[in-house]
């Protein structure tokens, strides 16, 4: 009966415990969930994305889709040391072709020459109440082929580069003709056969110069094959030894096939011709021009495919030296 007392008692002590631990356990894990979702709510932030902020930069860009600039009168053709007949003349509107007064443009103009390179300055003009902007070029003391550049000009604060702005980007002619019709040139300028041997003065540029108008015009004095790979330097001073300052120009150069005549499968030919061309100034002894130019020409035979290419090289070439020199 004792023990049966005891043992009853044991099992209820152990029930009880049991009791308690599944309690405990379930508190447990129930104040922990509560901690966790506690942190999960203090860590969840709400992110309310922010408007982009439009730069100075993008304001302007978009500012300018409602101007338009355009030349409305350009001077033409001008000679060396000659002055332009006339300026040039912009017009800036609106998309409704308003003019705009008080618009800053900023022009990229020729300067000058140094070598043969041209260097370009800036002129920064603001339209009148018309929208109309004039500039009139200086006397140009230099030859060339080339453009006169107009955009929008880019206020100092901002950082835009002008190849930002080639959508508002406009251009015109700037054509000035060398001088060479009045101070004439002497030519050491050779013509290859396809084997590229036998080389000969060139008549066809001497001829295409004639055509042009520059009559006091001939070969150079010193005009042998043997000079051909000599410096310019050299065939500069040999010449002018001879001639001075009577002419203006030296022109040098050679003109050569770029590759034998080929046959194509259709039976016509193909010329591929190169000519390199270069002028000093008589007077200083400087290189002022330089100039590859490659050509290609399709003919029925071998002569019509030569005579093709030549022609046309020739002409390029010519116009070349023209606004070169």
């Amino acid at each position: 009966m004792v023990q049966y007392n005891i043992m009853k008692k044991w099992k209820l002590f152990i029930s009880s415990l049991l009791f308690t631990g599944i309690l405990f356990s379930c508190a447990s894990t129930s104040s922990e969930e509560g901690k966790a979702n506690t942190r999960n709510q203090q860590e969840i932030e709400i992110v309310v994305p922010e408007e982009p902020q439009i730069t100075p930069e993008e304001l302007f860009l978009d500012s300018l889709k409602s101007v338009k600039i355009q030349f409305t009168k350009i001077p033409g053709k001008a000679k060396k040391n000659k002055a332009f007949a006339s300026a040039y003349e912009l017009l800036v509107t609106d998309d409704q072709d308003a003019p705009l007064s008080d618009f800053a443009v900023t022009l990229v103009v020729p300067q000058k020459k140094e070598g043969t390179s041209i260097v370009y300055t800036q002129e920064n003009l603001v339209s009148d109440s018309n929208g109309v902007i004039s500039y009139m070029p200086g006397t140009p003391v230099f030859s060339a082929s080339t453009v006169v550049k107009a955009y929008p000009s880019i206020p100092s604060d901002l950082e835009i580069i002008p190849s930002q702005l080639l959508d508002y980007t406009v251009t015109a002619e700037f054509a000035v003709e060398s001088d060479i019709a009045t101070k004439g040139a002497i030519m050491f300028v050779f013509e290859y056969n396809e084997n590229g041997k036998s080389p000969k003065n060139s008549y066809d540029i001497l001829s295409g110069l004639r055509k042009k108008g520059v009559y006091n015009i001939g070969n150079a004095p010193i005009s042998d094959t043997s000079y051909i790979d000599a410096s310019k330097e050299k065939i500069y001073k040999e010449n002018y030894a001879y001639v001075g300052t009577d002419f203006g120009y030296l022109i040098g150069g050679t003109i050569k096939f770029a590759n034998p005549v080929e046959k194509n499968d259709d039976g016509t030919y193909t010329a591929h011709m190169t000519a390199y061309i270069y002028g000093i100034d008589m007077k200083t002894g400087t290189v002022i021009y330089e100039e590859t130019t490659d050509y290609s020409s399709s003919g029925a035979n071998w002569n019509k495919a030569v005579d093709s290419c030549r022609t046309t090289l020739t002409n390029v070439a010519v116009d070349s030296i023209m606004f070169g020199l």
